[in-house]
């Protein structure tokens, strides 16, 4: 979650300094003037809900607030349905340490939810630079046979030059044809340093494509929960 705007950086910066120790929250569903058809089903329930903030490091940092949560019955519930809890009015009763119990579970399903969203980044990183590696191909492909047929062509009009002074008849009209030789030669030359060019660009672009790729892959991840909720939806 990014916010360019300053105060807004500032609020959420106060916010991650609060003490935040387990508390009940009622929410309130039957206030709420619109449909949510996910938290209906937990209308009269109560259990236990946890937000973790995940900080994955590599080349860019990522963050991601992750819902774990589960009913008083053992029901698992979706990061996506708790975080709809918090559309609600919310009214703090008191404070509510949880069972050991209900805190282990709660823990293990957020390192789950985290390790599932870490290994989620590295999928989706591998199949960025998957698309960089193909475009890489291609583009070597291209500009590989793009400096052949330049060389070809060079080839070709060496080729031809040289027939011309074969059939030059005067002295200098075979100046003249060795002249276009030494100057077809120089072209075929130049066409040949291309490729080498070519070659060590290309090698050059693939040395940047590992390099990034390795930053990508030293990652370091830090998981900090920032509140335990007793939760009912009334």
């Amino acid at each position: 979650y990014r916010l360019n705007h300053p105060l807004g950086e500032h609020c959420v910066e106060q916010g991650k300094a609060l003490e935040t120790g387990p508390a009940h929250v009622a929410f309130d569903l039957s206030g709420y003037d619109a449909r949510l058809s996910a938290v209906e089903p937990y209308l009269g329930k109560s259990g236990w809900m946890l937000l973790n903030r995940l900080v994955i490091q590599s080349l860019e940092r990522e963050e991601y607030l992750l819902f774990s949560g589960f009913t008083d019955q053992g029901e698992s519930i979706d990061h996506d349905v708790l975080e709809q809890f918090f559309r609600l009015d919310g009214k703090v009763l008191q404070a509510a340490e949880p069972p050991a119990k209900c805190r282990k579970r709660l823990q293990g399903d957020a390192a789950q939810f985290a390790q599932a969203t870490t290994r989620r980044s590295l999928e989706e990183n591998n199949q960025h630079f998957q698309e960089r590696r193909e475009q890489l191909h291609r583009w070597a492909d291209d500009v590989v046979k793009a400096a052949e047929r330049e060389l070809d062509l060079a080839k070709a009009e060496v080729r031809a030059a040289n027939r011309a002074a074969s059939l030059a008849a005067t002295v200098e009209d075979q100046k003249r044809a060795q002249e276009n030789v030494r100057e077809m030669e120089r072209r075929k030359r130049r066409a040949r340093q291309r490729i080498f060019e070519v070659e060590d660009e290309i090698e050059a672009k693939r040395d940047a494509l590992i390099e990034a790729l390795e930053k990508k892959m030293v990652q370091s991840t830090e998981a900090q929960p920032l509140f335990i909720v007793r939760w009912t939806v009334a």
